[in-house]
């Protein structure tokens, strides 16, 4: 499935969910359609940080870069090859999709001690965000977001890129 089918996709899911709130139907068709854009890109970087805490759960409590979110088997010594992966792997998560950009920020790497001790991967992480920031802001969206390892879910109001310190958003506007 292209691109466009994935964003109509998103967009009945968002839509079909009540992400989209009904008081909002009176907007013009533009707003709705650059707030479920911004909706689909909080969902993306939830759906990032979600996917990291369950490899952390798998991975000795680290994190990890996400072609080994996608495939975790060639990443986690001994993991199953049969089990499932913790992000798609058949789709591009730092391509521009939905009116944004995408970046990971890895953390601080686990030492070669802890990895070693903890049969952890070797490109384990202390670490990370993702951060989702409008190609055009004010047309494809008005606010940049972050998601960390911290839980945090942070935002720009002006559309520019939410700022990363050693794999944190921070300093972190919290998203109401």
């Amino acid at each position: 499935m292209g691109s466009r089918g994935v964003g109509v996709f998103l967009l009945v899911t968002v839509v079909g969910t009540g992400t989209v709130a009904s008081s909002q139907a009176t907007d013009p068709p533009v707003a709705q359609a650059m707030r479920a854009r911004e909706n689909m890109a909080v969902i993306a970087v939830r759906t990032v940080a979600v996917a990291q805490k369950g490899y952390a759960a798998a991975n000795h409590s680290f994190y990890d870069q996400l072609p080994c979110l996608m495939r975790p088997w060639d990443c986690i010594p001994g993991f199953d090859p049969e089990a499932a992966s913790f992000l798609d792997p058949t789709y591009d998560w730092l391509a521009p999709r939905l009116g944004y950009s995408w970046k990971f920020y890895p953390g601080p790497a686990a030492t070669p001690e802890e990895i070693a001790a903890t049969g952890a991967s070797a490109t384990s992480l202390r670490s990370f965000a993702f951060t989702g920031t409008p190609l055009k802001p004010g047309e494809t969206g008005t606010r940049g977001f972050c998601g960390d390892s911290g839980g945090n879910m942070c935002v720009t109001k002006d559309g520019s890129e939410p700022p990363v310190k050693n794999g944190r958003c921070d300093p972190c506007k919290k998203l109401e």
